[in-house]
């Protein structure tokens, strides 16, 4: 499939639906009026993730994290991406969407959101999750939409284990790669749902972006920023 194929398909998938507009329906206090505060809060925890991932040794600032991450919630993100209909488009066929995931259809936008959410190197962490998306997700029996929304339990369950790091014996082997893949599962999941959020946002409008978001972008973008919430809720699962 040429790129020209596959933003022609994704297009299609846009047309089919997506439902942008109707999240202004929403009165104040809906899911539209909170996206931007979220990302702006995600981001936070996100960098202070990467922070504490650093000095992981330092009993104070890992309990920290866990009890900022016990008060973390991305389910009414998830929620919007589902009334939108992003969810809908990306498990109608998810063999062809994520099989061919490419960078072409992934809007600059997401690169600033990964930076700005901690991400070092966006273009880096882009490309892994596409191979990632491709192999896990590229595939007829995938159901994008059920494993995402597993995300705010992962996150619940991810505070308990890190809460437990300080004195986790289980880590005492391979310390180092075992909390890596921890704080990166935790990571992976906050950056998916701050591009999933942001997106929307562009795709809608209300943020002001030099290059406005088609619809093949929506879903090219949505679709990066599921398999990036599916690699974190693997890491954190050991897969």
């Amino acid at each position: 499939m040429t790129d020209d194929e596959y933003r022609e398909y994704l297009a299609a998938l846009g047309s089919k639906y997506l439902r942008i507009t109707a999240l202004h329906r929403f009165g104040p206090g809906g899911p539209w009026d909170h996206l931007n505060y979220e990302i702006e809060r995600l981001s936070s925890t996100a960098r202070f993730v990467t922070a504490v991932s650093d000095r992981s040794e330092n009993s104070a600032v890992v309990k920290a994290l866990a009890d900022e991450l016990r008060n973390v919630y991305v389910d009414h993100i998830i929620d919007a991406m589902e009334y939108t209909g992003v969810l809908a488009a990306l498990d109608e066929a998810p063999d062809i969407t994520f099989a061919n995931l490419r960078r072409s259809v992934i809007p600059a936008e997401d690169v600033q959101l990964l930076r700005h959410a901690g991400i070092e190197d966006p273009e880096a962490e882009i490309t892994l999750i596409i191979h990632y998306s491709r192999k896990r997700l590229g595939h007829s029996e995938a159901r994008p939409s059920e494993t995402v929304r597993q995300a705010q339990e992962e996150l619940k369950r991810a505070a308990d284990r890190v809460d437990k790091i300080p004195s986790d014996s289980n880590l005492s082997d391979q310390p180092e790669k075992k909390k890596r893949k921890i704080f990166n599962g935790i990571g992976k999941i906050l950056a998916g749902t701050i591009t999933g959020a942001g997106n929307l946002l562009l795709a809608a409008g209300t943020v002001v972006a030099p290059n406005p978001a088609t619809a093949y972008g929506v879903i090219g973008s949505s679709a990066l920023a599921v398999g990036g919430i599916c690699q974190g809720i693997g890491d954190l699962r050991g897969e």
